[in-house]
């Protein structure tokens, strides 16, 4: 050996080498968050689930990764949006729709808590998907009511063309706000 290099000693040379084992990796930086590769693929596995429950055959692997990353970029960019703008959920609205949740599949919150977990999601991550689903929700509806504009002139001709002969009485108005939610496929 050389002045000042020391050879391995029997042990060093003997031990074993270590391998190296992945634990996550970035897959997409959106501004200043970062999605994981576990997230991607937990959101794919929940997917998955949901087809599975729904009998909807699974789609190419690739195309699904690919749409749930999308997905989850559109998300966080939205979420960063309603951060920049103050939009938030307090605790109590969360605990109103987990509730909520829990009664229209006609569980206690102790036995929807359980179901959850059952299906491998922690109570406390649910909680916080809700509060982003009800984030996403609220910023999706502001900037919608936002944009639509309805003149006064398009309802009276929308009336006139509705309305029938002076002779049939029969008519009638129901008016309300519908909301139809579409799967994005």
């Amino acid at each position: 050996a050389t002045w000042g290099q020391t050879a391995p000693s029997p042990t060093q040379a003997a031990a074993p080498r270590v391998a190296i084992q992945l634990v996550d990796r970035i897959v997409a930086v959106v501004n200043r968050e970062v999605v994981t590769q576990k997230e991607v693929d937990d959101r794919i596995l929940r997917v998955l689930m949901e087809m599975r429950q729904r009998g909807t055959r699974a789609l190419d692997q690739e195309l699904l990764r690919q749409q749930v990353l999308e997905r989850i970029i559109a998300e966080k960019v939205q979420l960063q949006f309603a951060q920049e703008i103050g939009l938030s959920v307090d605790d109590l609205q969360v605990d109103q729709t987990v509730a909520r949740i829990a009664e229209s599949n006609r569980l206690s919150l102790t036995e929807f808590r359980a179901a959850l977990e059952r299906d491998g999601l922690t109570f406390t991550k649910f909680r916080e998907e809700m509060r982003q689903e009800i984030i996403l929700q609220r910023l999706r509806e502001r900037e919608v009511v936002n944009r639509i504009t309805v003149a006064e002139s398009e309802v009276d001709n929308f009336l006139t063309d509705q309305i029938p002969p002076a002779g049939d009485v029969r008519a009638e108005f129901n008016v309300s706000h519908v909301l139809v939610r579409v799967p994005e496929q």
